[in-house]
């Protein structure tokens, strides 16, 4: 059993015990430890005086190299019985005598170890000098053994066994005598809370049995009840205003039990069941609505009694007198089963149906004057076409004649007759580009893509090269350029757009700047041309990508107005997008996307 779980009466002996278990185990410890200490210093300390004398005593003996005098000398220390045996060493290290006889010279070292005394597994060994006047004559050896310190500690072991017992025994005793003045008013209070619950009878009270931390329990508890008291009064005058308000709600409101019962209509659950509420009341859902049990309603009200999930659906039913009507229900559990709240939406599914029949004839209009604007951008596609083509052959003529007059007649012009001429070429020049832009803007309605795989690194190159006098002065950045896969003419139609803008627009910088690169994006290539040139307002961006467009005087920068619009119909022909960022003397740019797997 879980310590949680343990009544609390044991907890507290179980508590008790612990705690002076703990404290008589750690004194005990705490106790043996310093003996273990303090005897294994005496006994250090008893063999180191009985070396010193015997070493004393042994000088003569050494001195005059009397094996007699030591030995006798040696055999002093059987009175000892914790002395196991005992060796003189000359002084050059050799076994002079030892004790007792019966041993073998095996028994003891080859030749006395550093000086000093210590524990070692066998038992207390002693290394003493034997000295006469500041010169050594030998080595006395001791050996002792532990016996002694081992009954001693047994001892110690036993002691200390019982007092652990004997204090184990009588903590039980008193903790059990003295843990009934904490737990009986807890056990009552205990009591006192499960009746209350029982009963429901909130009038009850806890008796208090003294001003400690219990009894503070204890007045707290009452005055908890005193607050339950008051706010179930608050609730049964609540749930009496609630079902007034229930009564008076233009929603339906139906509560069904877990067996499907109705326990509760208001009085709009009336109408929209077309049923007075007291022919309802107690009877089952299947009983009051027969063939239910087939329909989507009755699924989801299962579910929600099943799982105590929330649910909401729109239906139309059918009633039992022919009539029909389409109802919002909001299902949602409770205690006793599920709420349902039942809106009247019939006049909203009237209207919604009188909108979607006005939609499809609004689409139907829309397919017909989209098919008559296709005709008509065709037929202007083909005009612009034919128009730009015949103006071609007469342009050729013009510039023609009027370099042939500006080369033959120069002599005879004066310097107004060059400067016309000259701005005839010009014009005509620009006419020309202008013709060409919309010969190839007007083609592209027409023209079959030819998709393949594009090296758009080699068509950025390409473009730079084609405007290699610009890009001579500009710090051009080409990026990782994403292979795409599209029609090469178009796409290098597009690139060559881009880049051109990018170096004319920085070109009046002192240290002109254009980046190119690209990245991945929601299955898109996207490819970028940023420049730090004179840049645009963005609240005209709407006129960026239309023909004849232009932000900027002609007479500060060339164009036709064409290019952008023609960039924006080749990458919506690929099924991508054109875009732009920019901000007037901060420079601009320019996004196009192809996707990376293309329709």
């Amino acid at each position: 059993m879980a310590f949680a779980d343990i009544p609390i009466r044991r907890k507290l002996l179980r508590a008790i015990l612990f705690s002076t278990g703990t404290a008589i185990l750690i004194t005990c410890t705490a106790y043996f430890a310093y003996e273990l200490f303090s005897f294994r210093q005496t006994s250090i300390r008893e063999l180191s005086i009985v070396g010193e004398i015997i070493a004393t005593n042994s000088t003569a003996a050494l001195a005059f190299n009397s094996k007699e005098d030591a030995y006798e000398m040696l055999s002093s220390l059987k009175v000892d019985k914790s002395i196991e045996a005992a060796c003189l060493y000359d002084k050059h290290g050799n076994i002079f005598t030892y004790y007792p006889e019966e041993l073998s010279a095996d028994h003891f070292p080859d030749s006395p170890k550093k000086d000093g005394y210590r524990i070692i597994d066998s038992g207390l060994i002693g290394i003493q000098p034997v000295i006469e006047k500041n010169r050594r004559l030998g080595t006395l050896y001791l050996r002792s053994n532990m016996n002694a310190f081992y009954f001693h500690m047994q001892l110690y072991a036993g002691i200390a066994g019982l007092v652990i017992v004997f204090s184990f025994v009588l903590s039980y005793l008193l903790s059990r005598k003295m843990q009934s003045s904490i737990t009986n008013p807890i056990l009552e209070l205990a009591d006192t809370a499960l009746a209350i619950s029982d009963r429901k009878d909130y009038k009850v009270r806890a008796t208090k049995h003294g001003n400690d931390e219990i009894g503070l329990l204890t007045d707290a508890f009452n005055q908890m009840l005193d607050q339950i008291q008051d706010h179930d009064q608050i609730l049964r005058e609540n749930e009496e205003r609630f079902e007034s308000t229930l009564d008076n709600m233009l929603e339906g409101c139906h509560i069904l039990d877990f067996d499907w019962r109705y326990v509760y209509l208001n009085d709009s659950a009336d109408r929209h069941n077309k049923r007075p509420k007291e022919e309802l009341l107690g009877k089952r859902y299947t009983e009051a609505w027969p063939g239910v049990e087939t329909t989507e309603v009755f699924s989801i009200i299962k579910r929600c009694l099943e799982e105590e999930t929330n649910s909401e659906i729109e239906n139309e039913f059918i009633f039992p007198n022919g009539t029909s009507g389409w109802f919002k229900l909001a299902i949602r559990t409770i205690p006793e089963g599920v709420f349902i709240l039942s809106e009247d939406i019939t006049d909203k599914k009237n209207a919604e149906n009188r909108i979607l029949n006005l939609n499809e004839e609004l689409e139907q209009k829309v397919r017909k004057r989209t098919s008559q604007l296709e005709v008509a951008n065709k037929e202007l596609e083909s005009f612009t076409y034919s128009v730009s083509h015949d103006l071609r052959a007469p342009l050729r003529s013009v510039i023609g004649y009027s370099q042939i007059v500006l080369e033959d007649y120069l002599d005879k012009l004066d310097e107004e007759g060059v400067r016309i001429l000259k701005v005839i070429i010009s014009n005509a020049t620009k006419m020309g580009q202008l013709i060409d832009d919309l010969l190839a803007f007007s083609k592209i309605g027409k023209q079959e893509l030819s998709k393949r795989p594009l090296d758009m690194e080699a068509i950025v190159a390409e473009a730079i090269d084609e405007n290699q006098y610009q890009s001579e002065r500009a710090n051009i950045v080409m990026k990782e350029m994403i292979p795409a896969e599209g029609d090469k003419s178009l796409i290098k139609q597009v690139v060559a757009n881009l880049v051109s803008n990018a170096l004319k627009y920085s070109g009046k910088e002192d240290a002109p700047l254009v980046e190119i690169g690209s990245y991945q994006q929601n299955k898109n290539n996207i490819y970028y041309f940023k420049d730090n040139g004179v840049g645009f307002d963005m609240k005209y961006y709407d006129k960026l990508f239309g023909v004849f467009e232009r932000l900027h005087k002609s007479a500060e920068f060339e164009g036709t107005g064409v290019g952008l619009a023609l960039v924006q119909r080749i990458t919506a022909k690929h099924n991508g997008k054109v875009w732009a960022e920019g901000a007037l003397q901060q420079g601009a740019t320019f996004y196009f996307s192809l996707p990376t797997q293309p329709n």
